[in-house]
């Protein structure tokens, strides 16, 4: 489905991503791995567009980005905008709706379903602003449901959550897939990704490896990509350069 073709691509005159090559495959669920620094939030935003490349090319062979859903890093969100939660989860439907198309009976529906699925039904007149992160969290896996897209990237959607919400989410994700959609996630947490990811994508600016998990995730390639195995408890060492 996404073909990424010697992806080369600078972030402030730094090495972000280095002579990328890979495919993910239609209905695949990837967890991309890798220390700070290591060009992964950098990667997502290529294959969206957001950021150009110096040298290669992302291109898909049947979806192309109107059917990417995307979910950002949480503190990317301004929280003090004055919004109610139902206001900015039916955002996500803007490409349905435009500006000013009228919200339909279907999409009302599809609107309350996304926020019951996230645990969130009951709280959709409330300002972000008053949500705790777990909260918030599951407001944002709530607009990437509206949108109803085949893509689905993913920049650490478990970040600073705790660990309810991040089962209840987990089974969100697990949902898209069973129903076919294309998963692609920056993960930090390893024992979740072995756990619940069938591939993964491991980086340090170039390719380390892309496979199945319990095969990408060996001690050599952790090791290779600044990670070591310590009292089976896993550490960063790779030195963040400002490239996230």
């Amino acid at each position: 489905m996404i073909h990424i073709s010697q992806l080369t691509v600078y972030y402030k005159q730094l090495l972000a991503l280095d002579d990328i090559n890979v495919e993910i495959k239609e209905g695949e669920m990837v967890a991309i791995v890798g220390a700070n620094g290591a060009g992964k939030s950098t990667l997502l935003k290529s294959i969206m567009g957001q950021i150009n490349a110096q040298y290669g090319q992302v291109t898909f062979s049947r979806h192309g980005l109107k059917q990417i859903a995307y979910l950002p890093q949480s503190q990317m969100i301004e929280r003090q905008f004055p919004i109610t939660v139902k206001e900015f989860v039916a955002a996500g439907s803007w490409r349905k709706t435009g500006i000013f198309k009228r919200f339909t009976q279907d999409l009302l529906k599809q609107l309350s379903h996304c926020l019951e699925q996230v645990g969130l039904a009951q709280s959709e007149q409330k300002q972000i602003s008053e949500l705790s992160g777990g909260q918030f969290q599951r407001m944002l896996f709530a607009r990437m449901l509206m949108q109803d897209a085949e893509i689905l990237i993913l920049d650490e959607p478990f970040n600073s959550v705790d660990m309810q919400t991040t089962r209840d989410l987990m089974k969100v994700i697990n949902d898209c897939h069973q129903a076919g959609k294309t998963v692609i996630a920056v993960v930090h947490d390893l024992p979740l990704v072995k756990q619940f990811f069938p591939e993964v994508l491991m980086i340090a600016k170039s390719i380390v490896a892309k496979g199945p998990t319990h095969q990408t995730l060996s001690e050599n390639n952790l090791s290779a990509v600044g990670f070591q195995l310590t009292n089976n408890c896993i550490d960063e060492h790779l030195v963040c350069e400002g490239v996230c």
